[in-house]
């Protein structure tokens, strides 16, 4: 993988490169990543919960839950980004969305530390 993240390093210094001759929009640029961003973890979400043996720990329950969360909150953004920032129900949504995350992490903590003090009294 680390071919990918050198590949989209370049795509982006590549990217500040080309600015020295053409007028690049870095505001329409970054709301077309977001986009592809919230695909790309929405699919990578999607493929876990379809695929993955997320029911047989903790830990896969929290993560899943967690993309589920994440997804939600990229779409919310691309949702004010793309169609307006005052669509209707917005701050009733991002409440939802934002609490679902916020217990999604903490619930991420707790099964941690668990997971961590196991390990550790497995080690002793």
């Amino acid at each position: 993988m680390g071919w990918l993240y050198a590949l989209g390093a370049a795509a982006i210094s590549a990217a500040f490169l080309a600015d020295l001759w053409l007028d690049i929009d870095y505001r329409f640029a970054a709301d077309v990543s977001l986009i592809h961003m919230a695909v790309l973890v929405t699919v990578f979400t999607g493929l876990y919960w379809r695929r993955s043996s997320w029911r047989v720990n903790r830990i896969g329950k929290v993560f899943l839950v967690k993309g589920v969360a994440f997804s939600l909150v990229l779409w919310q953004i691309v949702m004010a980004v793309w169609i307006d920032v005052d669509y209707p129900y917005r701050h009733h949504l991002r409440f939802a969305i934002y609490s679902l995350g916020a217990v999604a992490y903490a619930a991420m903590l707790i099964t941690l530390w668990v997971e961590q003090r196991t390990d550790r009294r497995r080690e002793l």
